[in-house]
């Protein structure tokens, strides 16, 4: 006899097909299910934004504080600068500074009589004199140029070296000439000021002394 055929919901393929029919719609039903959830997600974005957003000031506030570190390093700076500038300002005769190469002293400040009726100051002016000495204490040779070296200025007006007046007996000698390694040079710088002057700057610019990297030294003076 022939054997009897099965039936086709019996063949074991259709119920694969089956099964993989329903892990697809399974698939497809969890997909729908979750779609809200990333939906949610993506709509928590802004928020998130929000926070990042209100957090940025934060950085701002942050970077604003760069300025007043800056400023206070330029204050420092100044202070700094101020207080080399201090260090560096004879004030009185008897006062002396010590750079890297120089010495640089005042001896005495003078208001000469002239004994030379050519020289005389001008009605309501007198001759003021200041003397100094250099000495180098560096190994190097050195040259001094009252004229290139020394600016002057009485009460902030600039003012320049009155030459004619070293003619007076004993201010002969001017600031220049050379100036060997271990050696000294002394002389006057004599101006002629109102009577009434208040205030003497005598500023030495060491770096003209061929080519020296000492800086500048100021000589301040009150008129007593």
């Amino acid at each position: 006899m022939e054997k009897a055929k099965k039936k086709w919901y019996k063949k074991w393929w259709v119920w694969l097909i089956i099964v993989f029919a329903i892990g697809v719609i399974g698939s497809n039903l969890n997909n729908e299910e979750t779609e809200p959830t990333t939906k949610l997600d993506s709509a928590s974005e802004p928020g998130e934004q929000n926070k990042q957003d209100k957090q940025e000031p934060k950085k701002d506030d942050h970077s604003q504080s760069d300025p007043v570190k800056t400023e206070k390093e330029v204050s420092k700076e100044q202070d700094d600068k101020s207080t080399k500038e201090e260090n560096r300002t004879i004030t009185a005769a008897g006062e002396g500074i010590e750079t890297k190469n120089f010495k640089i002293s005042v001896s005495s400040v003078d208001k000469p009589d002239s004994d030379n009726m050519f020289i005389t100051p001008s009605e309501g002016s007198e001759f003021v004199a200041v003397n100094l000495a250099i000495e180098n204490i560096s190994k190097k040779d050195y040259t001094v140029s009252s004229m290139l070296m020394f600016e002057a200025y009485q009460d902030g007006f600039s003012i320049n070296e009155d030459i004619t007046a070293h003619a007076i007996k004993g201010y002969e000698k001017t600031m220049d000439g050379s100036l060997a390694a271990g050696k000294k040079i002394k002389g006057s710088l004599v101006y002629e000021l109102p009577k009434d002057w208040k205030e003497l700057e005598i500023d030495l610019d060491l770096t003209k002394l061929s080519l020296s990297t000492d800086g500048e030294v100021k000589i301040l003076l009150q008129n007593e």
